[in-house]
């Protein structure tokens, strides 16, 4: 006998009083048809979907809420649907579905009782081409900047199904306001799209300006599991059509203090999940850069991953924190080449500004250092292609690249 046939059985007799949860595991166990005539469930806040690490059949589902609900989520073109269940922590509420169809459309709303939300779209990957927007530096004093950024990438780019912002998404990780307006002002871009944050040195203040843990960037992001018991949501990596991400930590200077062997947990995990890589693209998202403009050389960050990089033959690595656009081309060995790792510094998405000096590492920089715009960068990824362009708010083009997959890694790796 089953577990479903069991709950049945218990029902049937009348034993549902004795056991609380029977009726409602029942329900999340049955198919059904969406009923109309709910009323606005106006409580669910800061929709986010979450990546997971395969996101062609599951994905995360984020909000924060003080009341009790569930998921309900249904294929587009079907007409039978799901419940799932809601774990609620901190008036944060999350839930991951699974078993989904690859390229599929589908819908959800959370329900609480007689009330639920609008129906959202929920498009799960496939393994070809896609779309996804790059941001970095997020952090504001007025989060009205970043909402800027953040509507005019949406509005020229509404076919973009990947997200991510490569860290310092708020300015101070701990305090609350900061988090809920980041959410507010991503409202737009995060509709039906799915989210791939990048931890910056800004999660990992506490509202007193010292080092900290990052516990508010933790229980805004429910992420992959990295199998780093110690660091659970501090780096991970995922899937993604023609590409595979890695997401890495460069917090050293804010958490080897409070937490140590961040560095080791993360090569060791790097080394293990490129090896079973099986995309055409590998691609990392750090937030500190390897360069350190004040001296012209490549700094502390550069001793902990270029030589890793270039022996996992990385083919791309995204980077910010500088808040400045710069497109490096290819490294290997420390040395500029016609082959290697493509390196490229994301521009800033919110108000905060720095101007750092022309190098000749640089193959792209922004021609107005002191007065360059909020930007960000359209990527999108075939199996044999990779092309980028960024854009400023004003509709300016600072770089437009393609990347080309050749059939075997010209320095004898893929």
């Amino acid at each position: 006998m089953n577990r479903r046939w069991f709950i049945k059985i218990l029902l049937a007799l009348g034993l549902g009083a004795y056991f609380p949860s029977l009726a409602e595991a029942s329900r999340l166990d049955e198919l059904h048809t969406p009923q109309d005539g709910y009323q606005p469930l106006t409580s669910v806040k800061f929709l986010r979907q979450v990546i997971t690490r395969d996101s062609r059949t599951s994905r995360t589902l984020m909000w924060s809420s003080e009341e009790p609900s569930q998921v309900e989520w249904q294929l587009v073109g079907e007409e039978s649907a799901h419940f799932a269940a809601v774990t609620q922590r901190n008036s944060i509420c999350s839930c991951t579905l699974t078993n989904l169809k690859p390229a599929s459309l589908y819908r959800f709303r959370i329900t609480a009782g007689t009330r639920a939300t609008s129906w959202q779209k929920l498009l799960t990957a496939g393994d070809g081409a896609f779309q996804m927007l790059i941001f970095a530096d997020s952090q504001c004093e007025r989060y009205e900047v970043w909402q800027r950024t953040a509507d005019i990438a949406a509005e020229i780019f509404p076919e973009a199904e990947l997200v991510t912002v490569i860290g310092d998404l708020v300015d101070n990780g701990q305090a609350d306001y900061q988090w809920r307006a980041w959410h507010l002002a991503a409202t737009k871009i995060l509709s039906g799209r799915t989210f791939a944050p990048v931890m910056g040195n800004h999660e990992c203040y506490g509202v007193d300006w010292f080092n900290a843990l990052p516990t508010g960037y933790l229980e805004q992001f429910a992420l992959p599991d990295n199998g780093a018991k110690n660091f659970r949501g501090y780096f991970y990596s995922f899937d993604y059509g023609a590409a595979h991400f890695v997401a890495l930590n460069t917090q050293f200077a804010e958490l080897d203090a409070l937490k140590t062997g961040l560095q080791s947990a993360q090569e060791f995990f790097l080394r293990r999940d490129i090896a079973n890589a099986n995309r055409p693209w590998n691609v990392v998202l750090m937030h500190k850069d390897i360069y350190d403009y004040a001296q012209d050389t490549f700094n502390d960050i550069a001793e902990k991953f270029l030589e890793l990089f270039d022996e996992l033959a990385i083919d791309v690595v995204f980077t910010g924190h500088l808040h400045t656009y710069r497109n490096r081309g290819k490294i290997f060995a420390r040395t500029k080449s016609s082959h290697g790792t493509t390196y490229v510094m994301c521009g800033r998405a919110g108000d905060q500004r720095y101007v750092e000096p022309h190098s000749a590492i640089d193959d792209v920089t922004a021609s107005d250092l002191r007065g360059e715009a909020e930007s960000f960068i359209a990527l999108n990824i075939s199996a044999d292609e990779l092309h980028l362009t960024c854009r400023t708010v004003d509709g300016k083009i600072l770089d437009d690249f393609t990347l080309t997959k050749p059939t075997r890694h010209p320095y004898g790796q893929r």
